[in-house]
């Protein structure tokens, strides 16, 4: 509201005097107390300025008249664009009377009979400016306060719009866009006559590189875009692309990789596809060859790969190579082919040849010189015998030239040369076959011999002719598993057999997808698990190939050997195992089959929703139901005697029912005769989620695992923000010693803080168990609204597509979280590992 300053009257008929009217203070009053006929007094002319309507406040009191008939005090109002010096008979606004009246007034009662009337409308004005008048005919009437006013909208600033301070009741105001957005119309708002701000038409929306967050427009982070104005928050790069500075409009390709002009923002930069694999050529008669190739390991980052061939021959003199001619025929062609096989006719049987395939992808025109993407075979024919065809492959390379033997008589003596030693090889083979074939028939007599030892040898797979019967029980016991999984489970001792056999599934029920994400020493793949006829959708953890030893297959294989026996709604369970043999390795590939969390880690999920990757709310009542679901899965293993030693958001995944399910058992034990564990050896510990006890002496308990629950609830309510952000791992443990805890993130119930620093009590007794604290959770969760099932799953699936989005930097994220990949402690280890009793 905006004020007038009452100017001084033209006092014509009243007096004007001074009486005490509020406690302690005197102030000026206006009085009409002589018996006329009418009395008048005239304001000052005041300017209108802003102002479309005029509001008053007046205090005013009136004597009781002898007639009974009390006379209205007048408010006459003029618009005027000059000042009026005499009264007339003006516009008649307001007549007012009071309800209480006196009939002598005493100069310090005068306060008692005073009538406040407030909000009164004077009606509109039009001119530069106005002037007031009040007149009477009653007996007598005092006025002690008069205040004029008009509304107006404040300054305001939404949808990205600025509106400034307007008068109320004025004409539609045109609004500005903030800095960082471009208006798709106009935008227009009212100004009501209650001095608030009517809808908005119109829109301004956030130009290209900015996104809409707290009624700005923010420039888009370093690897994020946003390519078009308009709504929508900011998007990830897409694969092989980067943003040298913050507010991109786009993504520029990593070197190495391109872009054509025809490809969306959204497709990733990409590469020609490498060489194909495995160029082998295969003879049918003199005269025509048929050659096949394996697809590229790396398809350049485009789905479709076509192949061209090339076919050079040898030039009849020197060391040159020609092209094939007219006269050859490839079927089905020579370009564009999708299939990985030609068979090529028209040979001359006395010429050598060089064929190269080359994998094509949309790309390659535009790096057709910088990627090697040509597998090559060259083809020695001279002289060769009937049906013999010797095939030399080349490098992969791109247009390099090889250069075939030039003379005759050197590829006389090399097909010579060549046939003496497969010759011999065939020799050797063959005495290699029955010596091997004497030393099992010697075995065989040897235990038939053997009262104790006599038994029935089984036949178990063509690389392994025969295995004795205790080491195939669980066989027969599992029909679904297949011959060739055991004898290679076998390889890593009976007592990994043993445990694993109730879970270990034939491999062809297991069909490997997509990779969905990589870590230090293993990936994650999407896959189909067939069971009984029915194909369900699962995840697949499996090891690098090529990087580990059998200490480390072992390893892989305790974390399935611990999730068989969990049962929980609340925790990962285990679908099945099986190996996979794999080429030029002694040791087999080990596949853990999972349920498939569709909408990732918790953690994930929390951050995609406080960056507005997720552009949603998710309501407190969800944030608790999350902990409830955490509690209920670590008092599941906690009464089974398992530690879980990395309990984090990260390690906690989101299923299709908003189910929170704890999983990531890799540092898990299960104790022995005592309540502790004591950790001997050097690994990777995540040590901010790590109790006091833990990092000062190695010593994990289930009261551990309530620490690092309370630095999870800590994460859930600050939205997956990270623990400590400014302390270094190596300085953690005095801060904790010193009595230093996390504060509580934003917007947290004190109740639920305190739950959280229970957890975090020095003395490992004094901390709460996960029972105690599921039910302190539910506690909470029961005060708060009911929210209904069908309202959650609105909030949360909103955006939980755009989390599992997000998942694209999982690494990257896992690193900055304080995970394993940045917080490792390393212990100092005295021993093996064990169990016992924690000494005094």
């Amino acid at each position: 509201m905006s004020f007038f300053p009452i100017c001084p009257f033209f006092n014509l008929q009243w007096t004007e005097l001074s009486l005490p009217v509020s406690a302690g203070s005197s102030v000026p009053v206006l009085q009409a107390c002589e018996k006329k006929e009418e009395r008048s007094v005239l304001s000052k002319w005041m300017e209108r300025r802003d102002a479309h309507d005029l509001l008053m406040d007046i205090s005013v009191a009136q004597e009781e008249e002898s007639s009974g008939e009390l006379s209205p005090l007048k408010v006459h109002l003029f618009d005027t664009d000059y000042a009026i010096t005499k009264f007339s008979n003006g516009r008649t606004v307001l007549d007012l009377q009071n309800t209480k009246l006196f009939i002598t007034v005493l100069p310090n009662s005068l306060s008692q009979y005073l009538n406040r009337s407030l909000s009164l409308n004077l009606g509109p004005v039009t001119r530069r400016g106005f002037q007031l008048a009040f007149s009477y005919t009653g007996e007598c009437v005092f006025i002690a306060s008069i205040r004029v006013y008009y509304k107006s909208c404040p300054d305001i600033v939404s949808n990205l719009t600025s509106f400034m301070k307007t008068a109320a009741n004025s004409e539609p105001v045109f609004g500005r866009c903030v800095a960082g957005a471009v208006k798709s119309s106009p935008p227009v708002r009212e100004c009501g006559p209650d001095g608030v701000w009517g809808s908005l038409q119109g829109a301004c929306f956030c130009e290209r590189g900015r996104e809409e967050m707290d009624k700005a427009c923010k420039a888009c982070r370093m690897g994020y875009y946003k390519s078009t104005n308009g709504a929508g928050g900011c998007q990830l790069c897409p694969p092989n692309t980067r943003t040298t500075k913050e507010g991109s409009e786009n993504c520029e390709c990593l070197q190495g990789f391109s872009r054509l002009p025809s490809d969306p923002h959204d497709l990733g930069c990409s590469k020609p596809p490498s060489a194909p694999l495995n160029l082998t050529a295969s003879p049918v008669n003199d005269s025509v060859l048929v050659l096949t190739w394996d697809p590229p390991n790396d398809t350049g980052g485009r789905k479709d790969v076509t192949y061209r061939l090339k076919c050079e021959k040898a030039a009849e003199m020197g060391s040159q190579w020609e092209r094939c001619g007219d006269k050859m025929v490839f079927q089905p062609d020579s370009n564009e082919l999708n299939n990985t096989s030609v068979t090529i006719l028209g040979l001359n049987p006395q010429r050598d040849y060089r064929l190269s395939v080359q994998a094509w992808n949309d790309i390659s025109p535009v790096q057709a010189t910088s990627h090697s993407s040509t597998a090559t075979v060259i083809i020695h024919r001279w002289r060769n015998p009937p049906g013999l065809i010797t095939v030399i492959p080349a490098l992969n390379n791109s247009g390099g030239e090889i250069t075939p033997a030039p003379a005759r008589e050197s590829s006389f003596y090399r097909s010579i040369w060549l046939t003496v030693v497969i010759l011999l090889s065939t020799v050797s083979l063959t005495v290699v076959i029955f010596a091997a074939m004497y030393y099992l028939r010697r075995n065989y007599t040897k235990l038939r011999s053997e009262p104790d030892q006599e038994m029935q040898l089984f036949p178990v797979s063509p690389e392994i002719p025969y295995r004795l019967p205790h080491i195939l029980e669980s066989a027969t016991d599992q029909p679904n598993i297949s011959e060739g999984v055991i004898p290679l489970l076998v390889e890593l001792g009976d007592d990994m057999l043993d445990s694993l056999k109730d879970v270990l599934v034939e491999r062809n029920q297991l069909t490997l997808g997509k990779e969905l994400g990589k870590g230090e020493f293993g990936s994650v793949y999407e896959g189909i698990f067939t069971q009984a006829g029915v194909d369900i959708q699962v995840a697949v953890k499996t090891m690098r190939v090529g990087i580990y030893s059998k200490q480390d297959l072992h390893e892989f294989l305790r974390e399935a050997e611990i999730m068989k026996s969990f049962d929980h709604e609340n925790v990962v369970r285990l679908l099945g195992v099986t190996l996979k043999k794999v080429e030029d390795s002694p040791l087999p590939l080990p596949l853990v089959i999972l349920p498939y969390m569709k909408h990732g880690d918790l953690r994930r999920f929390l951050i995609a929703t406080r960056y507005g990757d997720i552009p949603m709310f998710v309501p407190y009542q969800t944030l608790l139901r999350f902990m409830t679901d955490i509690a209920a899965g670590m008092d599941y293993l906690s009464s089974k005697g398992f530690l879980h030693r990395d309990l984090a958001a990260r390690n906690c995944m989101l299923g299709d029912n908003l189910r929170v399910c704890v999983a990531d058992f890799g540092l898990s034990k299960k104790i022995c005769s005592s309540d502790y564990y004591r950790q001997k050896v050097v690994i990777r510990v995540p040590i901010k989620w790590m109790a006091i006890e833990s990092l000062s002496e190695s010593v994990y308990t289930t009261k551990s695992d309530v620490w690092s629950f309370g630095v999870t609830m800590w994460e859930i309510v600050s939205r997956g923000k990270t623990p400590y952000p400014a302390v270094h791992n190596y300085e953690l443990l005095d801060l904790l010693t010193s009595g230093h805890r996390l504060k509580p993130p934003e917007d947290c119930d004190p109740k639920l803080y305190e739950i959280m620093k229970s957890c975090w009590n020095s003395e490992p007794k004094l901390r709460p168990d996960f029972r105690h604290l599921l039910e302190e959770l539910k506690g909470l969760l029961s005060e708060l609204p009911v929210l209904e099932a069908w309202q959650e799953a609105r909030y949360i699936n909103q955006g939980l597509e755009a989390a599992t989005g997000a998942a694209a930097e999982s690494e990257n994220l896992q690193t900055d979280s304080g995970g394993r990949q940045e917080n490792v402690y390393l212990s100092s280890p005295v021993g093996a590992f064990g169990c016992g009793t924690v000494p005094p």
